[in-house]
C-alpha cells in the first residue's frame, strides 16, 4: 500500500522515477501501475468491466490483458464469458478465479510497474503455472515487477530479494545470494524426515524505504522479490 501510494510513510519517501508517488496525479499514476492486492476485490458488473478497471476500453484491450494474464480461456468457460456478471467481491467466483481476473486487471493498459501481493495464495497448480508464464512475459516486455509472497515458488525468476524480520531489513541482494543465506540459516537440528527446502520461514510484505519505497509493521520474516 505504500508502494502504490495508498499509505503515506511515517519516515522517508516512496519514489517512482525519482518523484514522490504522492506528487503524481492519481489518474496518471494509475496508468503506469498495475496492482494485485492480497485480498482481491472485484466490483459489481461484468468481467469485461472489471478488467477494464470500470472504465472505457475496447474488446481488444480487455482480451489482450486477459491473454497476458493467461486468463482468457478461464473467462471463456464462464457462463457468459467476458459478459458474465458478478457481484461485489466477485461473488460466484472461486478465490483462484478472482485472483487470475485481478491479475488481468493489473496488466490492463500495459503498466510499467507491477506490484503483486501474494499473487499465488489461492491458485492451484494450473493457476500458478499460468501466473509464472504471465510474469515471465511481463518481465521480457520490460515491466518492473515487485512480488510479496509466502510461497517462494513465485520468486523463482526474480533478480533481487529483500528479507524483513520484525519490520526491519535483514537481507537484501541478488536472489541466489539471499536464498543461500536463508538456506544456511535453517537449523541443523531440523527433523530428519522434514523435506529439504531453502526457505523455512514464511515470506511476505512490507519493505523499508528503497528506490521504489515501502514500509510496514507485519511480524516475522518476510521476503520481497524484484524483477526488472
Amino acid at each position: 500500500r505504500l508502494l502504490v501510494g495508498v499509505w503515506s510513510p511515517g519516515a522517508g519517501k516512496v519514489r517512482l522515477d525519482n518523484i514522490d508517488v504522492f506528487h503524481w496525479n492519481r489518474r496518471d499514476f494509475g496508468q503506469h501501475l498495475g496492482y494485485l492486492p492480497q485480498d482481491v476485490e472485484l466490483f459489481a458488473g461484468t468481467i469485461r468491466e472489471n478488467i477494464a478497471r470500470m472504465g472505457e476500453a475496447s474488446d481488444d484491450q480487455v482480451i489482450a490483458a486477459a491473454q497476458k494474464a493467461n486468463a482468457h480461456d478461464l473467462i471463456l468457460r464462464l457462463p457468459e464469458g467476458y459478459d458474465t456478471k458478478i457481484g461485489p467481491g466477485g461473488v460466484g467466483l472461486s478465490g483462484g478465479q478472482r485472483q487470475r481476473i485481478g491479475l488481468a486487471r493489473a496488466l490492463f493498459g500495459a503498466p510499467k510497474l507491477l506490484i503483486l501481493d501474494e499473487p499465488n495464495s489461492n491458485l492451484d497448480t494450473e493457476g500458478e503455472a499460468a501466473l509464472m508464464d504471465a510474469l515471465k512475459s511481463a518481465k521480457a516486455d520490460g515491466v518492473t515487477i515487485v512480488i510479496i509472497a509466502h510461497r517462494p515458488s513465485v520468486l523463482a525468476f526474480v533478480d533481487k530479494m529483500l528479507v524483513l524480520r520484525d519490520g526491519m531489513v535483514e537481507m537484501f541482494g541478488d536472489r541466489n545470494e539471499v536464498l543461500g543465506k536463508l538456506t544456511r540459516a535453517v537449523p541443523a537440528t531440523a527433523p530428519a524426515q522434514a523435506p529439504a527446502t531453502p526457505i523455512a520461514q514464511p515470506l511476505g510484505p512490507t519493505p523499508g524505504e528503497t528506490k521504489k519505497g515501502g514500509s510496514g509493521n507485519n511480524d516475522g520474516d518476510k521476503a520481497i522479490g524484484n524483477a526488472s
